[in-house]
């Protein structure tokens, strides 16, 4: 089983990552809005003045990129729930190696969306184990994408 607040303690080692090597690094002015409400729903972490990021701390540097389908695939669990890729708003999706602060940044607009319909269908979706958190189960589901299938869509940022 995974631990919800674990996985959010990653999340945060990678938030911060994107924080220190880009935001500061290229003296952006943003503000943090994980904890607010408003834009957990859209699945948003940073505001700037026109464009909303979301982080993910699940690069693992060997160009394969995580998607996740569902949050909730398993109904015997609860109600089955599409995953961040369905429901984010944000405009720049960072997936981020905690290892090497490699960040990986994908533009998440109408044109990748209709695309990640072709993903879908060369990518198998991969069942997690079952997390619980609050006292409440969920099993969530993810495709492991290679970079091939993200050509023109993806960018690579290391600051050295």
């Amino acid at each position: 089983m995974t631990d919800f607040f674990k996985d959010i303690g990653r999340g945060k080692i990678g938030e911060q990552i994107f924080v220190d090597d880009f935001l500061n690094f290229l003296k952006i002015e943003y503000k943090d809005v994980t904890g607010c409400q408003k834009y957990q729903v859209i699945d948003s972490d940073f505001i700037t003045g026109v464009k909303t990021y979301e982080i993910k701390a699940n690069y693992k540097d060997n160009d394969i990129l995580i998607f996740e389908d569902y949050t909730n695939i398993n109904e015997g669990l609860g109600k089955k729930s599409l995953g961040w890729v369905y429901k984010t708003r944000a405009d720049l999706i960072i997936f981020v190696s905690v290892k090497t602060r490699t960040m990986i940044m994908l533009p998440f607009g109408n044109k990748f969306k209709q695309n990640y319909k072709n993903i879908r269908g060369k990518t198998k979706l991969i069942h997690n184990s079952i997390s619980c958190g609050n006292g409440n189960k969920w099993q969530s589901a993810f495709r492991k994408v290679p970079f091939c299938l993200l050509d023109g869509y993806i960018s690579v940022y290391k600051k050295l």
